[in-house]
């Protein structure tokens, strides 16, 4: 008398366990393969925003103000890197009222270049008195009020050169820097004198 076990189809079952297991393997090849793709997917990912982080160190460490000791409203341009920065520009405007015609008001756009460049954990500072919306004669009826910063430009450590406004830092190519620095596309001033150079009491944190 036969058991029932054997009586089974023992054929009939290997065979599609060894289907089951062969499925089973390619599922886990398949979800194994993708969690490989998604890590080195991420790792270059995070290789890229190192890699930018990197890049942008140095300019991100380079800002600018209006202000100082007392009351003074001077521009600053900011450097708290460990290296210098070239040919630093900054662009600003400030409203100034003639009082000869009925106290009126009109803008006055400057362009000043440091004349060189910028040392490391070091400002240049453009001193108000020093910035003239007209020659002397007339000076002396004008009222200038505060200066503010539309932007500045410069050239980092890697010779990359930067834009800065007071919302944001890009980077630009040789034609579009020049293109889009209203340095060179407005009316400007008649003089920014000689900016002052100082060395900044601590390093490592923007101004801006």
């Amino acid at each position: 008398m036969r058991t029932g076990w054997r009586r089974l189809p023992w054929v009939h079952i290997g065979t599609t366990a060894g289907a089951i297991a062969a499925i089973g393997g390619v599922i886990f090849t398949g979800v194994a393969t993708y969690y490989s793709a998604k890590v080195g997917s991420d790792q270059l990912q995070q290789s890229r925003e190192d890699a930018e982080r990197k890049e942008r160190s140095q300019a991100e460490q380079v800002s600018f103000y209006v202000g100082g000791e007392g009351i003074a409203e001077d521009v600053h341009i900011v450097n708290r890197s460990p290296d210098p920065i070239y040919h630093p520009g900054v662009f600003f405007w400030t409203q100034v009222i003639d009082t000869r015609k009925h106290a009126s008001a009109y803008l006055r756009y400057y362009g000043a270049e440091g004349n060189g460049d910028l040392g490391p954990c070091s400002e240049l500072v453009f001193k108000r008195v020093d910035i003239r919306a007209a020659s002397p004669p007339v000076q002396k009826h004008l009222i200038q009020g505060r200066a503010e910063v539309l932007g500045l430009r410069f050239t980092d450590r890697a010779g990359k050169r930067w834009y800065r406004t007071p919302k944001s830092l890009s980077q630009e190519s040789g034609d579009s820097y020049n293109r889009r620095s209203p340095i060179h596309s407005l009316p400007l001033g008649y003089a920014v004198g000689r900016p002052e150079v100082r060395n900044l009491k601590a390093c490592g944190e923007s101004e801006s």
